[in-house]
């Protein structure tokens, strides 16, 4: 029961989220979705007699908007890409990164830090960045490649699968902090330029934005990599 409230409240604001933004199909199957990721979340939470807590509620509701940009995103590639669709999957998404910053400081602040509060934190942050990357490349902002952003840290994880030295913990890099942090800001940004300027989405322009980003992203993956592979 403890973490069975939240997660069926979730369940509701998902549900009504999706109807609204997409037709029954893809808002059915952007639901699906959000039902996996609570499976995930009861079989994360365990046993544990602890409150879900407020920082965990948080990271939920990111969660709840993630699968709303899913609904929007599936709705897109069903009908037609719109501008509208566009704005909304940015807006959600800028709400989402806007939340991102909350449920770490709520955590420290009311002593609800755990292992699983940070993983569902990290997992969150990537499914919303891989969709935003996609995003961009159903709306033509950039080419396919800007899914990379999205894929790299998955990339990451099955490579640790063979090889056990990229499964060693990091030490703490306040560089990997804010090339992190910057890559859901660039590709939101610029989704949202896209819609209002499509100007400069047809000249290419604001394809050198997520561009950028993928590079420091390389550059953060590749030295992360390189330190690790040496020890």
């Amino acid at each position: 029961m403890i973490v069975l409230r939240p997660v069926s409240a979730g369940a509701a604001a998902t549900a009504f989220g999706c109807l609204m933004a997409a037709a029954p199909l893809p808002a059915g199957a952007a639901f699906v979705g959000y039902l996996a990721a609570a499976l995930l979340i009861v079989a994360g939470w365990g046993r544990s007699r602890r409150r879900f807590g407020l920082a965990n509620t948080v990271t939920l509701a990111r969660l709840v908007g993630t699968v709303w940009i899913l609904a929007l995103l599936l709705q897109a590639v069903w009908a037609e890409p719109t501008p509208l669709i566009a704005i909304c999957i940015a807006v959600v998404g800028a709400v989402c990164l806007i939340l991102d910053g909350v449920d770490g400081r709520v955590a420290r602040r009311r002593g609800e830090t755990s292992s699983f509060g940070g993983r569902f934190d990290i997992e969150t942050d990537a499914a919303t960045t891989l969709l935003v990357a996609i995003s961009l490349a159903v709306f033509d902002v950039a080419g396919w490649w800007v899914v990379a952003i999205g894929a790299l840290r998955y990339a990451y994880l099955l490579a640790g699968i063979p090889l056990p030295a990229l499964r060693a913990p990091l030490p703490f890099s306040q560089a990997r902090r804010v090339i992190g942090m910057s890559q859901a800001v660039l590709l939101v940004v610029s989704l949202w330029l896209a819609a209002v300027l499509p100007s400069l989405a047809s000249g290419g322009w604001l394809a050198l934005l997520p561009g950028l980003g993928l590079l420091a992203l390389m550059f953060s993956f590749g030295r992360d990599i390189w330190r690790q592979l040496r020890t």
